[in-house]
């Protein structure tokens, strides 16, 4: 599967400033208002990040339409995650490379947001593996959301950590992809704001809103819903992939 948006990565050059860093506060959940409080962007720049975000969209919708069937409207979602690989290892080969590296899981207590069909692909590729792995990953789901549901001051670790990885790696969410850093000792402190590349977070931005845009123009649902819930939810009703898009066809 061809990851369509390559080509419209122009409009990223307005935002590639030499030292474009700034402070984004420390958190995975959604970037709307931090993209609104983004002072540095000029009414250009702006109108382009939206330009983009259109783009992709359509693209993400013709593509749907093109291609009907679910198993396809959950599998796309991948290029989703492979566009924004792509912008973090482009935005490495330009200048100062991220903090981040196999083995930090600091930022792996945060709240994650995740659209339906990341869930679904997530869930899709555990049901893939081995069964007693299934079950353990079930209970640790369930007893996260248990502590969740406790509220207590300190968020309990992703529930998909296994000894500082990420178990779900190659199918983890577009928010976990795109988070970064050029501070590890900042993550590590739990700073309130955290150094991030702009032109990193504007690319992820694009792609990621776009491609909600385009699933929600192809009339399926794609709000947000947090990362275990959601994939708990996925795994324990087999007809969930189903309903999700009889609800766009009905």
């Amino acid at each position: 599967m061809r990851w369509f948006c390559c080509r419209n990565w122009r409009w990223i050059t307005a935002f590639s400033r030499p030292a474009a860093r700034y402070n984004q506060p420390q958190t995975l959940a959604g970037m709307t208002e931090t993209i609104g409080r983004m002072a540095m962007l000029h009414a250009d720049e702006a109108a382009a990040l939206q330009a983009s975000i259109e783009r992709v969209g359509a693209r993400v919708a013709a593509e749907l339409q093109a291609n009907p069937g679910v198993a396809y409207a959950v599998a796309f979602v991948g290029n989703l995650h492979r566009g924004i690989d792509q912008t973090m290892a482009q935005a490495a080969l330009r200048g100062e490379p991220v903090a981040c590296r196999a083995g930090c899981a600091s930022c792996c207590s945060l709240r994650v947001e995740v659209a339906p069909a990341e869930a679904l692909l997530i869930a899709q590729q555990l049901r893939s593996g081995p069964a007693d792995r299934l079950e353990q990953l079930l209970q640790a789901l369930r007893q996260q959301q248990f502590l969740l549901g406790q509220g207590g001051a300190v968020r309990p670790p992703c529930a998909f950590l296994q000894d500082a990885l990420c178990s779900i790696y190659p199918w983890r969410p577009a928010g976990c992809r795109k988070a970064h850093s050029f501070s590890a000792t900042a993550c590590q402190s739990a700073a309130a704001e955290l150094p991030q590349d702009l032109a990193i977070t504007l690319a992820a931005e694009a792609l990621q809103r776009g491609t909600a845009l385009g699933y929600r123009q192809h009339g399926l649902d794609g709000a947000v819903q947090e990362l275990s819930a959601a994939v708990l939810q996925a795994l324990e009703d087999d007809m969930a992939a189903s309903r999700w898009y009889a609800d766009a066809i009905d």
